[in-house]
């Protein structure tokens, strides 16, 4: 049976849609399955960029499936069992769909991101999630999770190898990242000093800006020393390696998302000097930007 037609099975009461509305809206546009149970990667169901106005409610039994939403406008509902969960801007949804839930607008328009898929590993993660199997994060518009969903959706799953391991690598390290965010935050062992958790914030966010060790050590009073070794003991990388690492994560995801040229895309993530940039990005990928779009494009 096809995603559609078992989504159409799944649904309790005809959804809540404008005359014109088909009821499979709601999955993005469905992509064509090569069944292979035996395969450990994830595979893509459907996915899509959608926007929704009153009415718009669905009430689905289950699906074997997870589901990843990501507001970007407006506010939609989660109901599970007797629960309401706000699904407000800039939040992502996990969701073990495996279980009755129900999704409403509350505030339109309601601008989301939808992504629907599966894989033989969903047993091993479905025993990560808390009791009620599903996970509400907040993320910004350049996060790592945010990026990854971005080319998700540029990518059209098709057949060829390359593309599906693409596909299920970064599907994989958003489950990564959602599931190391919840268990760290149930860790009551993780101290990571409030300075040092601002400068990470700050090179996320501003990462436009130009950073140098002796401004962080004046901003914050804090040698610059201190400020390395606290810094790596909690990222894994020195200050300005991690802020280099975020602009090329960046500039990887513009490089497949935009048709900006090279020395534009540098002046995007904060690096003016086009060979610098250039260099750069071969010392994090081992290739440069235009061999990355190549390799990368399909």
């Amino acid at each position: 049976m096809d995603f559609i037609s078992s989504f159409l099975n799944s649904l309790i009461s005809p959804p809540k849609l404008s005359a014109s509305e088909k009821p499979e809206l709601f999955l993005g546009s469905c992509f064509s399955q090569d069944e292979d149970d035996s395969s450990p990667l994830f595979r893509l169901l459907s996915g899509g960029r959608l926007q929704a106005l009153f009415p718009y409610s669905f009430d689905i039994k289950a699906l074997d499936c997870f589901l990843l939403l990501y507001t970007k406008k407006g506010c939609g509902k989660l109901l599970l069992g007797s629960q309401v969960y706000s699904l407000d801007a800039d939040s992502l949804l996990l969701l073990d769909c495996s279980q009755h839930f129900r999704t409403d607008i509350a505030v339109e328009p309601w601008v989301y991101q939808v992504l629907f898929f599966t894989g033989s590993s969903l047993s091993y993660y479905r025993r990560l999630f808390p009791e009620e199997h599903f996970l509400i994060t907040h993320i910004f518009s350049h996060s790592d999770t945010a990026m990854c969903i971005e080319q998700l959706l540029a990518l059209y799953p098709g057949s060829r190898l390359p593309q599906k391991l693409i596909i299920s690598d970064l599907l994989g390290h958003i489950l990564t990242n959602c599931f190391s965010a919840l268990l760290k935050k149930e860790n009551a062992a993780d101290q990571i000093p409030p300075y040092i958790k601002d400068i990470c914030s700050l090179f996320d966010n501003e990462f436009k800006q130009l950073y140098t060790l002796d401004d962080l050590e004046k901003q914050y009073g804090i040698s610059k020393y201190r400020l390395c070794r606290e810094f790596s003991a909690a990222y894994g990388m020195s200050p300005l390696q991690y802020l280099n690492k975020r602009r090329i994560d960046i500039a990887k995801h513009l490089l497949l998302t935009t048709d900006h040229k090279v020395h534009v895309i540098g002046s995007m993530v904060g690096i003016d000097n086009t060979n610098h940039f250039i260099n750069l990005f071969k010392k994090y990928t081992d290739m440069t930007p235009l061999e990355y779009k190549q390799r990368m494009t399909f």
